[in-house]
């Protein structure tokens, strides 16, 4: 799976040739010359901001005439976006980028992508939708690929007024950043940190581990009972894990924060609690990475040669 910086000619010849209106979704066209739009015009960052449209027309003819590195819309509705002035709701929206995963099964270095660990963040991302589903009831949620990972943006109206504040526990909720006083309860938060901390602790590095355990002998005796440590987690049996002189209360206690601090970086807690955020436009070109920025209308089907644009397809064959 190539990835690489399109050059100017490709990416003019993606806006002329297969960029299309019908790819930008209903939740954006509908609100079209309510956002603000930014532009990365030259590789260098989104400087070309504040800007509105108030057709699809003159959005389509800025994006075929200028061929942008990058474009950009604001998650937010503003009564006048030209000035960021009149702020009226925003998309709740979480970020899970596959370059930035705290912990990875397919051995990538952090900041770098592969096929494998895109998959773990739509995996994720799948899971953070579900539990908006289930835990707050909401029913508009959006799966967009950026082209290193995924945005989740929640339309729903009680979503779309949530404070900063109230997004903010929204995260530490949905990644299970924060310990619950009641670890055995099966359903609600408690289900949800345990589940977050079993995939974990399941791909935790050894020497990531260290830095909570410091007794060689106690990582020792937790590496060689991982497996049967991350079932009980998962069930809430927390007490059968302790052992007399081994693993004790306190252990579990320092294993159980590490994880949960490493539970934050699943997600962009910024861009969640960020109501003036500009994401990616879907329809665009992700140029850094050479891959289509679009909507998934099946996020289980989804694969990353989706967004593979034909330019690229052509030098791969």
């Amino acid at each position: 799976m190539i990835m690489r910086e399109a050059k100017p000619e490709e990416r003019r010849r993606f806006y002329a040739e297969e960029w299309k209106k019908e790819d930008l979704p209903d939740f954006l066209l509908h609100t079209l010359s309510m956002r603000e739009f930014g532009f990365d015009l030259d590789g260098t960052g989104p400087n070309y901001r504040y800007i509105q449209f108030l057709t699809i027309e003159d959005l389509a003819n800025f994006l075929k005439s200028k061929a942008p590195h990058a474009a950009y819309s604001s998650v937010c509705l503003y009564q006048n976006p030209k000035q960021r002035e009149g702020w009226i709701k925003a998309e709740l929206v979480f970020d899970i980028d596959a370059k930035d995963l705290p912990v990875k099964s397919c051995g990538c270095p952090k900041g770098e992508v592969c096929e494998k660990c895109i998959m773990e963040a739509k995996q994720l991302a799948i899971e953070f939708s579900d539990v908006l589903k289930s835990d707050f009831g909401f029913r508009d949620i959006h799966f967009v690929y950026s082209g290193r990972g995924f945005h989740m943006r929640t339309t729903d109206e009680p979503a779309m007024l949530l404070g900063a504040s109230e997004r903010d526990q929204m995260v530490s909720y949905i990644v299970g950043g924060v310990i619950p006083s009641d670890l055995t309860i099966s359903f609600g938060y408690s289900r949800i940190f345990r589940k977050r901390i079993a995939y974990m602790l399941e791909k935790v590095r050894e020497d990531e581990l260290k830095d909570a355990i410091k007794s060689r002998r106690v990582l020792s005796k937790i590496l060689a009972e991982k497996s049967k440590i991350i079932e009980k987690i998962k069930a809430g049996q927390i007490e059968e894990i302790l052992r007399p002189g081994e693993i004790g209360v306190g252990t579990i206690q320092k294993l159980l924060q590490f994880l949960a601090k490493m539970n934050f970086q699943l997600t962009d807690g910024k861009v969640t609690v960020d109501t003036k955020r500009i994401l990616r436009l879907p329809s665009s070109l992700h140029s850094g990475v050479s891959r289509k920025c679009m909507v998934i209308k099946n996020i289980e089907k989804f694969h990353p040669d989706d967004a593979v644009p034909k330019f690229l397809m052509e030098v791969e064959h």
